[in-house]
């Protein structure tokens, strides 16, 4: 069923600035419009045409950032008239398209997405992600970042607000290939500060690292989500795969405790080794609004700790 829900997220993403029905849909993925919904509900926070709502709107933020008109923007999304934009944007963003956009200049300063451009530039940036995120940025600059920066530049992007960084998304292909090349996945390093959350400059940034990831013909988007961001990742049409581990119970003991549970899909397992032991792991495809999964294992079996990937293919 994930991979049917993909194929609707994909079809979505392709014809965004199209006037979408769910007969389309149907029709191009060979199901039945109420399974269409039925699937959306499993995997989504929100209805498959309040997907599309949304989605149209994050991308029309996005743009903004380029300094377009807002009637021009309007017109890319399929808003004929500015009083059907105002209304989908307040229903996104609590504000209008205007207020949106006044709000990019503060005092004076003006609010910005952009990607790195030298190395003076990724100097700053990464100096600053760990400054205000200490546990979040370990990587070397020297062998790690630089090696990034030669390759794909157009994928490391930041915000700013006047002169402070407000919001990262910083995307690298890894392992790093010798030649820039098309097809692999971006793997994701992201953040933003608490204060910006509801300025909506994370989606603004999230779907313009999508767009130019699209724009290098990459597969799609991969990253580990902490706690309290499934419903963001979610209604961005993502989808999520469970790693579930321990030191403590067998591979074959965790997949009893699934099968107890709901039975998700079992995907595959491994070993991890270190000095002390094993950790065993198995992976699951679960739906992200399943926040439940997570106390089931960590809190009520016990001895197992939960990551989520999500990842969204283009």
């Amino acid at each position: 069923m994930s991979k049917v829900y993909q194929e609707i997220v994909q079809y979505i993403d392709m014809h965004i600035k199209e006037d979408i029905t769910i007969s389309q849909i149907a029709n191009t993925t060979g199901y039945s419009a109420s399974n269409i919904y039925k699937i959306f509900k499993a995997y989504s926070s929100c209805p498959v045409m309040e997907y599309i709502r949304q989605k149209k709107i994050y991308l029309a933020a996005s743009d903004m950032y380029s300094g377009r008109k807002l009637y021009d923007i309007a017109l890319d999304y399929g808003y004929d008239t500015p009083a059907g934009f105002y209304k989908a944007f307040m229903s996104v963003f609590g504000c209008s398209p205007t207020e949106y956009k006044n709000n990019l200049m503060k005092e004076g300063k003006n609010m910005y997405i952009d990607n790195i451009k030298t190395i003076d530039e990724l100097d700053s940036i990464i100096n600053a992600i760990r400054a205000t995120y200490p546990n979040h940025e370990k990587f070397s600059k020297t062998d790690f970042w630089i090696p990034h920066f030669n390759q794909n530049p157009e994928l490391l992007l930041y915000a700013k607000d006047g002169e402070n960084i407000c919001a990262f998304a910083l995307g690298i292909v890894d392992p790093l290939p010798t030649t820039k090349t098309e097809g692999g996945y971006v793997t994701v390093n992201e953040g933003v500060l608490e204060s910006y959350k509801p300025t909506g400059i994370f989606e603004a940034i999230f779907v313009e690292l999508e767009k130019r990831a699209k724009q290098s013909k990459y597969t799609g988007l991969v990253l580990g989500i902490i706690e309290g961001e499934e419903e963001f990742y979610a209604k961005m049409g993502y989808i999520g795969k469970t790693l579930v581990q321990s030191e403590k119970y067998s591979i074959d003991e965790l997949k009893s405790f699934n099968e107890q549970y709901k039975n998700y899909e079992f995907t595959g397992t491994s070993v991890y080794k270190y000095d002390g032991g094993l950790v065993n792991q198995i992976w699951l495809n679960v739906p992200l609004m399943d926040k439940a999964l997570k106390k089931k294992f960590e809190d009520e079996i016990g001895e197992c700790w939960v990551q989520v990937i999500v990842n969204k293919e283009f």
